[in-house]
């Protein structure tokens, strides 16, 4: 497994895991993202930096984003913090650590640049909460969305 900076050139690729993913999400009654992703918001994070893919023999298998944050809504966060957003793992590569690969990458990137990472899910996804915990992040509790509430967890 390896991770790097995704490329234009991944585009189609990562539109098709995060929909994929979101679908899969969405028939298990986990509603934290919306359908279909829009290729313009991705493309952005690509040009920027923030977006990563992960790799299993040559294929890519998911992505997520790690990007600069003051706040997560109304919740203020500690000045020029990273979030890490948009983990999607392909549904048949699901359950096998590769998150945990990510959220360790993720950590070891924040701390070497003395930085806070944040990171936030839909607060029904118990399974997922369970799962930063166990991870090593802290749980910093329950904020309102529009309609819905998420769960805030924290690196440092």
């Amino acid at each position: 497994m390896k991770i790097r900076l995704a490329k234009l050139d991944d585009l189609q690729q990562l539109l098709y895991i995060l929909n994929t993913t979101t679908l899969d999400l969405q028939q298990k009654g986990i509603h934290q993202w919306d359908y279909p992703w829009d290729h313009k918001k991705i493309a952005n994070q690509i040009k920027n930096n923030f977006c990563y893919v992960l790799f299993l023999d040559k294929k890519i298998i998911g992505t997520f984003c790690i990007n600069d944050i003051d706040n997560i809504n109304e919740f203020s966060v500690e000045v020029k913090s990273k979030y890490l957003s948009q983990i999607a793992i392909l549904p048949e590569f699901q359950g096998r650590d590769f998150g945990s690969s990510i959220t360790q990458f993720a950590c070891s990137f924040v701390k070497e640049l003395k930085k806070t990472l944040y990171l936030d899910c839909w607060a029904g996804n118990e399974k997922l909460k369970e799962f930063y915990s166990r991870n090593g992040l802290e749980y910093i509790g329950d904020f309102p969305e529009e309609d819905y509430y998420i769960s805030i967890f924290k690196y440092c």
